[in-house]
């Protein structure tokens, strides 16, 4: 669903005429608020308290905002990518990348 939202803002910013690389980060901003609330009820049930994850989940989507747009950047603008494929490919790394961070940085579920 974050994914949908990020495209989403995305697919129509361009549309608008802003640029891809603004345009992704926008989206990476709109996906961001919706994937909290989805990682915390449905990825990581028995997180750690929303006051400790909600401040390590703001740095780690910063870091994942500026992943985003770098990659986006070197497949978009140095390898001459069109948008959607550079897209794809910069959101299956900061996938990866957020699963990971959310899994041992934010959400460290307690386990007793």
């Amino acid at each position: 669903m974050a994914t949908l939202f990020h495209w989403a803002a995305m697919s129509g910013l361009v549309l608008l005429g802003m640029a891809p690389v603004a345009a992704t980060f926008s989206g990476s901003v709109v996906g961001a608020v919706t994937n909290y609330w989805l990682q915390r009820t449905l990825a990581f049930p028995n997180a750690r308290p929303h006051i400790q994850a909600i401040w390590r989940y703001a740095f780690s989507c910063s870091l994942a905002a500026l992943l985003n747009v770098l990659i986006f950047l070197v497949l978009h603008q140095l390898f001459e990518i069109s948008v959607v494929p550079a897209q794809l490919l910069t959101t299956a790394a900061v996938a990866v990348f957020n699963y990971v961070v959310y899994q041992r940085l934010v959400f460290h579920e307690q386990t007793s």
